[in-house]
């Protein structure tokens, strides 16, 4: 089964509360904060690729949260063999109740005084990050592997076609070459392909490259 990824055995992580608890990493050695950052989980809670992205955002000078979308549930995560289950996870959240968790977390960072703030998702996190640039006061999404494409991941909510027409911000999809729905929904123009790849091929890894044409994107700050 999932492992609780929050909570008071959080193995020293720094945890805040906003209306989803937050994974925080700010930058360090000095580093100026130059923006910062919402990370959105995929199906498999905030796991280590989660960590690791806020991880690389902090060392690039983003104040970057990921916030627990599975906190009413205690926040569990869990690992690529147990897929099923939390597929079964996910769909116990609502959309209103993930509209206000990306909301609390956008809204903790310009708290902490960071007036550039992006977003950036996978899979269904991608989803919902492309829900952020279309709905919040964001300046920047990435959404890689997005899910949602002819119907959404959840119940209410438009389809990702329907969402990328009403995005505000500027927006940068990552795709793989085997995922047909979402390259198929994508804006010519605004997606990095990535050879061979099917969706949730990020599960193998950052790999530095796509990081490099991520973090270029968000280079505005």
């Amino acid at each position: 089964m999932g492992h609780l990824s929050h909570g008071p055995a959080n193995r020293g992580r720094r945890v805040l509360q906003t209306a989803a608890p937050l994974f925080v990493r700010e930058p360090w050695n000095g580093v100026d904060v130059r923006g910062g950052v919402v990370v959105l989980h995929d199906v498999l809670g905030v796991t280590d690729l989660a960590e690791d992205a806020c991880r690389r955002l902090a060392r690039d000078g983003r104040l970057a949260v990921s916030p627990y979308l599975y906190y009413e549930h205690g926040g569990p995560a869990f690992d690529t063999a147990e897929l099923a289950v939390a597929r079964r996870e996910m769909e116990r959240l609502r959309g209103e109740d993930l509209a206000a968790d990306i909301d609390g977390a956008v809204s903790y960072l310009k708290g902490r005084g960071v007036s550039w703030v992006a977003v950036v998702g996978f899979s269904m996190g991608g989803y919902l990050a492309t829900w952020a640039a279309a709905h919040l006061d964001v300046a920047a999404a990435v959404a890689v592997s997005p899910s949602g494409a002819g119907a959404a991941p959840w119940d209410g909510l438009p389809p990702l076609e329907k969402l990328l027409p009403e995005v505000r911000a500027p927006w940068l999809g990552v795709v793989g070459e085997r995922d047909p729905q979402a390259l198929a929904v994508a804006p010519e123009g605004a997606v990095v392909t990535i050879p061979g790849a099917p969706h949730g091929f990020y599960r193998e890894g950052l790999d530095p490259a796509l990081w490099g044409r991520i973090a270029a994107f968000l280079g505005g700050a």
